[in-house]
């Protein structure tokens, strides 16, 4: 994970595949991939303490703001 700015603009990058979201600062995350336009997702902290945006997870430590 790379942390652009802090609740407002970060990625995955799995393999060759980049996963870039944005936060508008009021709910609203984006997914953009790079294939077409982005999609709205929803975030939610799953029991093994992985953070999930819609299937695409992530654990470990990393800045929420």
């Amino acid at each position: 994970m790379t942390i652009a700015r802090a609740g407002e603009h970060w990625w995955l990058q799995v393999g060759s595949r980049r996963l870039e979201f944005r936060s508008d600062g009021r709910g609203s995350i984006t997914l953009s991939t790079g294939a077409g336009p982005g999609r709205s997702v929803m975030p939610a902290w799953q029991p093994d303490r992985a953070l999930c945006w819609d299937g695409v997870c992530a654990r470990g430590e990393f800045p929420l703001d």
